[in-house]
């Protein structure tokens, strides 16, 4: 039988999945089933994403997918940070726990940037 192995990437989001959810059931009602669920639902998608990118490595039409995949999930990086600026200008979120997103955020913005390009490479 096969092992799945996630990426590095993978492990960063869901440590900041459960960071954030340990967060989530404390903030106000009206935040945390606007933004606070757009925020759980855009962390979940960058952790299919993540499985779905590192699945497709067998043919060049998978690299190209994987392109246009990683794609989105940078895209939604860059969503988690306004949704969790959005939080700590509300002062729904500490300013420590937002740094501590935020460079979270940015190490796994590092990683996905690095992932596309070796992805790209893989295609020439």
């Amino acid at each position: 039988m096969a092992v799945y192995n996630h990426p590095k990437i993978f492990a960063d989001l869901l440590v900041l999945y459960k960071e954030y959810y340990a967060a989530h059931k404390n903030l106000p009602k009206i935040f945390r089933v606007t933004i606070g669920t757009e925020i759980m639902r855009e962390m979940t998608e960058s952790l299919k994403l993540v499985t779905l990118i590192n699945f497709r490595k067998n043919s060049a039409e998978d690299f190209k997918e994987s392109v246009r995949l990683i794609k989105n999930l940078r895209a939604r990086i860059e969503i988690l940070k306004s949704f969790f600026l959005i939080a700590w200008e509300m002062k729904f979120i500490s300013h420590g726990f937002y740094v501590s997103l935020l460079s979270k955020l940015e190490e796994i913005s590092k990683q996905a940037a690095s992932w596309e390009k070796w992805l790209f490479n893989q295609i020439k």
